[in-house]
């Protein structure tokens, strides 16, 4: 299951909380080098992770956090719209039924024998589920071109935005995720997820606006 953490139930995460930015720091900072000035002490935690992110933490049969992925409502300070503006050819898309995706992550363990992404794959319907509850539009991301170009050869029909820019020898463009139950199946379909996964269900709907 997907673990939700948001503004509802943060208090009572806190060390889940320590262990997923510590995740974010190995794959981040020690495996891929990104040089962020706001990660400190083994824990990568920027700006745009405040009270209001939502996160979606996903656990190993060991219990050990394996993946993680922070969503943003996009009314409020986040990647696409206050650092990557240029990524987008209009305005940067916003409103009360669009969020962000970003600083998905996976552990280098799972990564090692995880081989067809299953993890990765429940991550993403976590997300989808997630945002089916909250009725968005759809997602926006900062997204490497190599993984939009596999979603749309896997029939996720992602919309890229705007121009593509070099960072770190990787192309990357801005995007849009469609919401729907046809994404949905896709990603199950493609990642081998065949299960609902979010840990949230309807009911709590209300309590996660």
């Amino acid at each position: 299951m997907i673990e939700v953490i948001g503004p509802w139930n943060r208090a009572n995460h806190t060390r889940t909380l320590e262990a997923m930015f510590r995740l974010r720091h190995q794959v981040f900072v020690e495996e891929m080098g990104w040089q962020l000035p706001l990660a400190k002490d083994g824990l990568e935690i920027d700006q745009f992770d405040t009270a209001r992110t939502i996160y979606l933490v996903c656990r190993g049969d060991d219990g050990d956090i394996a993946g993680s992925m922070r969503l943003i409502p996009s009314v409020l300070p986040h990647l696409l719209g206050d650092v990557f503006p240029g990524l987008c050819n209009g305005p940067v898309p916003r409103g009360p039924a669009i969020f962000e995706s970003s600083r998905s992550c996976v552990s280098r363990r799972v990564r090692e024998t995880d081989r067809r992404g299953t993890v990765w794959g429940a991550l993403s319907c976590g997300m989808i589920e997630y945002a089916m509850l909250r009725e968005l539009d759809f997602i926006t991301a900062v997204m490497d071109r190599r993984m939009v170009g596999m979603a749309q050869a896997a029939d996720w029909h992602l919309n890229v935005l705007g121009p593509e820019i070099e960072m770190g020898g990787i192309g990357v463009v801005g995007v849009t995720m469609p919401i729907d139950e046809i994404a949905l199946q896709t990603v199950r379909r493609q990642r081998g997820v065949p299960d609902p996964v979010l840990s949230l269900r309807f009911t709590d709907a209300a309590i996660a606006a």
